[in-house]
């Protein structure tokens, strides 16, 4: 069984992306997760398929109007039987049967292709079962596993390429990306790189993951992990490696003598609140020309409500003093993020900017500006770019 046939047949694709649970199973399309109404006036899961062959890179229908459905009789809403439903069996593979043969002919010439005869006998039998339950689908989405060998993700893309940008999205392949510290801002950004096509990311913590950071991190940690309170880097993977196949760990700080783990990092986010230890991992990226991303934000109380910015810093290899003036000292006492304040829009905004600056870094996105330091100001509600000279 393979996806790659599915994948560049223009029909197949179509239902792929719309979300159909479509695979080629012993020489027949199988469409699973049809919603249909039994005679019990029930609604149920069953599946179309019909015979097909493969020629070249694309998917043959070996069959006319007729198809085939495995499942007990479709029926109208009120368990009447479907006018189009014919006692026929038909063996499919060892456990995959059809009871029945499903014939409506639109017209002379049949359906112009296979995406409109699945997507015509899917509305014939799902719509009664819509009737009865609105929130029936045949379209659950995610149900394709099977993906090209290339790919860093573990399910198909979908999202890509019913938008058409598979060509923009390819710009992220060939990029390692390293994430140091996952306490707030870095579990956002990490949830936003962990959907695109980069090759790996190295996520790099040292500390627990605790109940303040789940209060301040993308998703909704059990409370049976707070209890083992695991390493952030290793609880991260866990989460993100369902999704993304290239994500590993050190789950360790970073100092002087260990920084050769960011080799073969082609982009790095400093998502770390300890300004001191990010001068020697700024000093050894700059060294070796590998670009990064540094943010961080300053919120203060001031007459009970928050105040402050959020900041992102980019330093590429012909630009790096821009950056490195913007890099804050260590934060003072009053710095209320530092007392772990639960800020999780604020994290999730940071990370959104420094990601955006990254992927227009890379060409996915259109820039103008190519700016080295953006601010977001609480109070003001604006964010400003500005370069140093």
């Amino acid at each position: 069984m393979s996806s790659a046939p599915l994948v560049r047949d223009p029909d197949l694709s179509r239902l792929l992306n719309d979300g159909y649970d479509v695979v080629v199973q012993a020489g027949h399309l199988l469409v699973r997760h049809i919603p249909y109404v039994t005679e019990a006036v029930t609604v149920q899961y069953g599946f179309l398929a019909y015979p097909v062959t493969i020629s070249g890179d694309r998917v043959v229908s070996d069959t006319d109007h007729r198809i085939w459905f495995g499942g007990s009789a479709p029926c109208d809403e009120h368990g009447r039987r479907l006018p189009m439903v014919n006692d026929e069996f038909r063996a499919i593979a060892d456990g995959v049967q059809a009871n029945f043969m499903l014939s409506s002919k639109p017209g002379p010439n049949g359906y112009p292709d296979q995406y409109t005869k699945v997507t015509a006998y899917t509305r014939m039998i799902a719509d009664q079962a819509q009737a009865l339950e609105p929130m029936a689908t045949a379209t659950p989405g995610a149900a394709w596993q099977e993906v090209e060998d290339d790919s860093p993700f573990v399910y198909r893309d979908t999202a890509t390429s019913r938008a058409g940008l598979a060509t923009v999205h390819r710009r992220f392949r060939g990029h390692r990306i390293a994430i140091i510290g996952l306490g707030g801002t870095g579990g956002y950004i990490l949830d936003q790189v962990a959907k695109t096509e980069v090759d790996a990311i190295l996520l790099i913590d040292g500390d627990h993951f605790d109940n303040h950071n789940a209060f301040r991190a993308p998703g909704a940690a059990p409370l049976e992990t707070l209890r083992e309170r695991p390493n952030k880097a290793s609880y991260f993977a866990s989460v993100y490696s369902r999704m993304h196949r290239g994500i590993t760990t050190y789950e360790h700080y970073l100092d002087e003598d260990n920084l050769e783990v960011l080799s073969g990092a082609t982009f790095v986010f400093l998502a770390s609140d300890d300004a001191l230890s990010k001068i020697p991992i700024m000093d050894w990226l700059e060294a070796r020309g590998v670009p990064f991303i540094d943010v961080g934000m300053g919120i203060e109380e001031v007459d009970g409500k928050l105040t402050g910015l959020l900041r992102v810093s980019t330093s590429l290899p012909e630009r790096r003093a821009e950056a490195r003036r913007r890099v804050p000292a260590p934060a003072p006492e009053r710095d209320d993020y530092g007392r772990n304040i639960q800020t999780a829009d604020l994290n999730a905004l940071n990370a959104l900017l420094a990601v955006g600056r990254w992927k227009r870094h890379i060409g996915v996105y259109a820039d103008v500006t190519n700016e080295a330091f953006t601010t977001y100001s609480l109070i003001t509600n604006e964010i400003a770019n500005e370069d140093l000279p």
